[in-house]
């Protein structure tokens, strides 16, 4: 059995290969406790994301493909069990990938929904948004459907997973997707949609809202939201860059009940926050991830955020992972039982340097952590 004990977990294991994982540590550590898929030749797994199902299994997917960009990805699905030791073979996400052959599919982001199916969110280059579903019992997902909103350009990408929202009063079924657009005239937005788990299209879009626009100041970006819910607050992050450098992360929150949202915005002073993940614990915390743009070579970190309703203050940060190359972060979490949390971690580098290059990870780490 191979297990780090150090914070840069991978670091630690650059020429190790991960084998035979059992049970997790008597102590609250940071460690490496599976690995989901050492991609062939030059494949690599990028831009992963994970979801809890019903039944207690977890599904993840990534963005199998030979660079970060300027190749055709496909889009992997492994099913894992409650702890995240083991998990399937992968698959392709798609029931019929020949809707999407030699189309790179990137950044998949899972969503559940009220009734336990999934949202599979994805775009493709030149700005074009799409979505997926999975019931229980599938093994793969729907052929994908391109979502759209008036109001928001034609060059449109995703990151966060869809949200559904709990049913409040008449507005039952409603779903927010997370979305961005380019130029400066773009920004972060969100596309709202009921959600008809058996009726075409399943997600029948109402509309769209801006939630901040770019240029405001002068050569800011606001990318990559990521949304919670906590009652009546939707909270989100935005990903802030200045002139093309780092620039605090942005809070939001806002009634996502009300017609006409009013949104109250937080600079996360101090907290370079890119390509990041929201999980609502069961606490009523979040786990927030994110690659830290402050540090060499972005490596993902974490925080707990007591009271996310509220001013977010930066506490402890905690280093979870560090693949040594410039390419990571993209971080998600499960929560698998109460205080104990699962993060998906990926390693890009050559296999000629890296015997582990190409290898998807999990890694544990539990609110002592924090």
């Amino acid at each position: 059995m191979v297990r780090t004990r150090g914070r840069w977990a991978l670091a630690l294991l650059a020429s190790v290969a991960l084998a035979g994982v059992g049970a997790p540590p008597a102590s609250a550590t940071v460690s490496m406790v599976a690995d989901i898929v050492q991609e062939p030749g030059e494949y690599e797994a990028r831009f992963p994301d994970i979801v809890k199902l019903d039944d207690g299994r977890l599904m993840a997917v990534w963005h199998r493909a030979t660079a970060h960009a300027g190749a055709v990805g496909t889009i992997q699905l492994s099913f894992g069990g409650s702890n995240g030791r083991t998990w399937s073979a992968p698959t392709p996400a798609l029931a019929n990938p020949d809707t999407m052959a030699g189309v790179d599919t990137r950044d998949p982001k899972l969503g559940r929904m009220n009734d336990g199916s999934v949202v599979l969110t994805f775009f493709v280059p030149g700005g074009r948004v799409y979505y997926s579903v999975w019931k229980p019992g599938w093994t793969r997902f729907t052929d994908p459907v391109q979502l759209t909103a008036p109001g928001i350009a034609t060059a449109t990408y995703s990151h966060g997973g869809a949200l559904a929202l709990a049913d409040s009063g008449t507005q039952v079924d409603q779903v927010l997707i997370p979305v961005y657009t380019t130029g400066t005239t773009g920004g972060a937005h969100f596309i709202r949609a009921t959600w008809r788990p058996t009726l075409s299209p399943r997600l029948l879009v109402s509309g769209s809202h801006k939630i901040i626009t770019n240029d405001n100041p002068v050569g800011r970006t606001y990318t990559e939201p990521s949304f919670v819910q906590f009652g009546s607050t939707v909270v989100a992050v935005v990903r802030a860059e200045q002139d093309g450098g780092g620039s605090p992360a942005i809070v939001v929150r806002w009634n996502p009940y009300a017609d006409t949202p009013t949104f109250a915005y937080q600079s996360f002073t101090g907290v370079l926050a890119n390509s990041h993940h929201l999980l609502k614990t069961s606490a009523g915390q979040v786990l927030f991830t994110y690659g830290d743009r402050a540090r060499t070579n972005r490596p993902t970190v974490g925080m707990l955020i007591a009271n996310p309703t509220s001013t977010w203050a930066a506490n402890t940060v905690v280093p979870l992972y560090n693949s040594g190359a410039a390419d990571q972060a993209n971080p998600s979490s499960v929560e698998i039982a109460p205080g104990t949390f699962l993060m998906l971690g990926y390693n890009a580098k050559d296999k000629a340097t890296s015997p582990t290059g190409g290898t998807l990870w999990v890694i544990e780490s539990h609110t002592a952590d924090y």
